[in-house]
């Protein structure tokens, strides 16, 4: 099950204020302060450990026009032609400081006038499957002080579809469903799919998501969606891709927080290419 440990103290807006010696407490709320904040934590082995905070803005960013979803078992495809890039607004989604702590190292999280760039922890800090990672915030005037937990998801191995010893592209027969089996994880959700179409500028890119209770081992993918994917992708290279991953939301104090946790390896392969016929 996804988890989120929340322990969101709620200080009144007066008491915000004397901490911030009346400093700008009457001014309005920042465009984007009522979120969702979008909190992310990728664990791993030493030198991967990461932490992100973003909120997505309106209109900013790649602009995607997709068709209505295709929806099957567990999965879902999507078809969306790629649009134009938005500027962001200076000042959008800030939060004011923010931190990330894993055991008693804390980076801090700070906005840079158009968002909250990555951080990475120390090389020293490795981050498993089931250690946590603790985000606070709410230094501004007019956003109550929080703090939000995340434990790390089991690894994704995936055992079949698989490329071959030599590395060759398995063959996906899109009249048949199509089982999928992966090394099972105490913790997290298994998140299967293919990508297609074409990605770039104006292209119609595909996607196919799937998503699996991690501790099963096994899922399927219809063939429905499949044979819509082949027909869809026509020429183009496909991919498959696996992963495994945990997310919550809270609301504390009428701020959205989402919470998306992840494990990453350098020596890992999450996506391969896929022969469909």
């Amino acid at each position: 099950m996804d988890e989120i440990k929340v322990t969101g103290k709620l200080l009144g807006r007066a008491a915000l204020c004397v901490a911030a010696l009346l400093g700008g407490c009457g001014g309005a709320s920042t465009p984007g302060s009522g979120g969702p904040l979008v909190l992310q934590a990728s664990g791993g082995p030493g030198g991967t450990v990461r932490a992100e905070a973003f909120v997505n803005e309106p209109g900013v960013g790649e602009a995607r026009t997709c068709a209505a979803a295709m929806n099957a078992g567990a999965c879902q495809l999507t078809s969306c032609q790629l649009g134009g890039v938005g500027s962001p607004a200076a000042g959008y989604g800030n939060f004011g400081p923010l931190s990330a702590t894993v055991g008693t190292t804390t980076v801090p999280l700070t906005y840079d006038r158009f968002g909250y760039p990555t951080v990475g922890f120390p090389a020293s800090i490795a981050l498993g499957t089931g250690d946590t990672m603790t985000f606070r915030g709410g230094s501004r005037p007019d956003a109550s002080w929080f703090e939000v937990s995340t434990r790390i998801p089991g690894f994704a191995v995936i055992t079949s579809p698989a490329p071959a010893a030599d590395g060759s592209a398995p063959t996906i027969d899109t009249s048949q469903d199509l089982p999928v089996t992966w090394v099972p994880i105490s913790i997290g959700r298994i998140t299967f799919g293919f990508d297609g179409g074409n990605w770039d500028f104006g292209g119609i890119a595909l996607s196919m998501t799937c998503t699996f209770d991690g501790a099963s081992g096994a899922g399927v993918v219809p063939r429905t969606l499949l044979a819509s994917l082949k027909e869809m992708t026509g020429a183009n290279p496909t991919y498959a891709v696996m992963g495994a991953a945990l997310e919550a939301t809270t609301v504390v104090g009428g701020l959205t927080i989402v919470t998306q946790s992840s494990q990453d390896s350098p020596s890992a392969t999450r996506a391969f290419n896929v022969t469909l016929q």
